[in-house]
């Protein structure tokens, strides 16, 4: 894959790594000339529709994300048959890394990055995105040492085929929740256990559970308590200890609650807090109880004050004027009410000020979601959300793309720019649609050229005589003009034959009336009334073992959408239909039929046989 193209934008530049559904590369948005995070999906999954469909599906969900504890994801889509998702680019080290050269790391360090990635966890929780892939390789760092988790919901596109004894794992078996290990139902409570298992990791420098196979580690995680956390660091507080005990309850109900409990406790951890005393557990299910003595915070140091003297060693006290004292109190009053007034006075002053020169708040920069694959109000909601605007929507015609989703956007996902700039966004609007131009009146071949530079093209053609209209123009034509439709449609088509004319003894060689009857042909009368048919014979046959004579139908029924079929019966087809279709009232078609020997041509109208005629071979005639 390195140094190919994606999509005409993306270049793959390195391997920088890979799990069981996909491999990471270091690329290039040359669009945007910036470093992205390639992940694509593994080869021998990509034959498993149902697999695509749910990383797909992920990725998308997964891009609605917007929070400075997640990997933001720019793009996602397929290039022959490549499934791929575009991400921010962190570069390495990763947690697994720092914690694999480093460990046991400082509490105040693990709980620097637990904290960062719980406040991602609660956001995607709230959202309904549960991560299912918790475990150190997916938390990274930026340049100034913040946690970004990454892989929202991409562990989901392989569903139940996460673990095998092949190693194949669902994240990996190390980190994963007994509930996960068993094939049970994933929920939040899932990531916070995954959580514990980092924590418990980073703190001792290694998981709770080892083994040789993916199944076997993930029965320990079932079966087996988890190792006290001080046994392998004595370093550990009994408050640090309690949280990852408490994550790490193999019976989902007696873990935290929600992220946002964990969130707490480890905030105040954080903060330098202890926890205050609570009655729980053990890993596992036990009954003993971890009491955790509340923290007493030592009291600061009294200031010092001189001893009094005895009442007895006092000197009398002086009587006082009472009045200067009472005038002393009121001119205090007055002036600390003086001062009051001025400060509030000035404080409405700033304010005034303020709003006369400030119309807002002082702009802010912000992120440009991820709105590819989005429903355009769904993309209104998320640019709302990011207090940004929508501006322009374009349309564009695409049928191998989920009409009514966003295609495109301007500034492309993951730019920086101010809040409320508007956000210009193309919309996929299903199969191209195109207005019906004005052919009546025209003649055929106009009309022909017309809506083919219309993008439509002719559909049936029913002829019919008309004392106004001239031959060969169009009457009328089905879909009325300036009617919106989709590109390709067939517009089927009314054109005049001219005036009726009565059949002379002159033209009688050409077309015969069905009164008629001419030599080597047997014709029985019409057995309906509301259709017509006349042949014709003379129309040119192209073997001398073959006839062709051209039927012409009329419905003079007052009714549309008659059904009138055209069957054959030859030497050469035992029972063949030639044609069939819908009429209108007065509607006319002329259909050519060849035909072999003797044969038979049947018209049925409203699948009801209506005319039946034969033709005699030419040897037949001669006999």
């Amino acid at each position: 894959m390195e140094g190919s193209l994606i999509d005409g934008r993306y270049r793959v530049d390195e391997r920088v790594g890979e799990g069981g559904v996909a491999v990471v590369y270091r690329g290039l948005d040359l669009t945007l000339e910036r470093q992205v995070a390639i992940k694509i999906l593994r080869p021998e999954l990509t034959h498993d529709t149902e697999v695509v469909e749910r990383f797909r599906r992920e990725a998308y969900a997964a891009a609605k994300l917007n929070h400075p504890n997640i990997v933001q994801i720019y793009d996602t889509g397929s290039d022959n048959g490549i499934y791929y998702i575009v991400m921010e680019y962190l570069p390495e080290p990763n947690f697994k890394r720092i914690i694999q050269e480093y460990a046991p790391l400082p509490a105040r360090k693990v709980l620097q990055v637990s904290i960062e990635c719980c406040r991602a966890l609660a956001y995607a929780h709230r959202l309904g995105i549960v991560h299912r892939d918790i475990k150190p390789h997916n938390v990274l760092f930026t340049n100034d040492g913040h946690a970004k988790l990454s892989d929202f919901g991409i562990a989901a596109a392989i569903g139940d085929r996460g673990l095998t004894d092949e190693g194949m794992v669902l994240g990996s078996a190390h980190y994963m929740s007994p509930e996960q290990a068993q094939g049970r139902a994933t929920g939040p409570a899932s990531d916070l256990y995954s959580l514990g298992i980092v924590m418990y990791e980073a703190l001792t420098g290694a998981p709770p559970f080892t083994g040789k196979t993916a199944a076997g580690v993930a029965a320990k995680h079932v079966q087996e308590r988890v190792p006290p956390l001080r046994l392998r660091n004595v370093n550990i507080g009994p408050s640090v200890e309690f949280v990852v005990n408490k994550a790490l309850m193999r019976d989902v109900a007696r873990r935290y609650r929600n992220a946002n409990e964990m969130l707490m406790d480890l905030e105040k951890l954080g903060d330098g807090l202890e926890l205050d005393q609570t009655g729980v557990l053990t890993p596992g299910g036990e009954d003993a109880t971890v009491r955790l003595e509340a923290a007493i915070p030592e009291e600061p140091p009294m200031e010092y004050i001189p001893t009094m003297p005895a009442p007895e060693e006092r000197p009398p006290a002086r009587p006082r004027p009472q009045q200067p004292e009472t005038n002393q109190a009121a001119m205090w009053t007055m002036m600390v009410a003086a001062i009051v007034v001025g400060i509030m006075a000035l404080g409405g002053v700033v304010w005034l000020a303020k709003m006369a020169f400030y119309s807002g708040q002082e702009e802010t920069n912000v992120q440009v979601p991820m709105l590819k694959g989005l429903t355009e109000a769904e993309a209104v909601a998320d640019l709302t959300g990011a207090g940004l605007l929508l501006g322009q929507v374009n349309s564009v015609y695409d049928s191998n793309q989920p009409p009514g989703t966003v295609t495109s956007q301007s500034p492309e996902a993951g730019a920086t720019v101010k809040a409320k700039t508007t956000i210009n966004i193309t919309v996929n609007r299903g199969k191209k649609e195109v207005r019906v131009v004005a052919v009546v009146g025209k003649d055929l071949d106009a009309a022909r050229a017309l809506l083919a530079e219309a993008e439509l093209q002719v559909g049936n053609i029913a002829w019919r005589f008309s004392d106004e209209m001239p031959a060969n123009r169009v009457m009328r034509q089905a879909i009325s003009a300036d009617a919106r439709v989709a590109e390709g449609t067939a517009i089927d088509l009314v054109v005049s034959k001219g005036p009726e004319e009565s059949t002379t003894v002159d033209d009688r060689a050409n077309v015969v009336d069905d009164s008629e009857t001419r030599a080597g042909r047997q014709e029985q009368p019409a057995t309906d009334p509301l259709v017509t048919m006349k042949t014709n014979e003379s129309y040119p046959a192209t073997s001398p073992t073959e006839r062709q004579v051209l039927v012409r139908i009329t419905a003079q029924d007052s009714r549309d959408g008659q059904s009138v079929k055209l069957m054959l019966s030859d030497d050469l087809n035992p029972r063949l239909q030639v044609d069939s279709r819908k009429l209108n009232a007065g509607d006319t078609v002329e259909i050519p039929v060849i035909i072999t020997g003797n044969a038979t041509v049947e018209v049925y109208h409203n699948d009801r046989v209506v005319h039946t005629q034969t033709f005699m071979s030419k040897d037949a005639d001669s006999r």
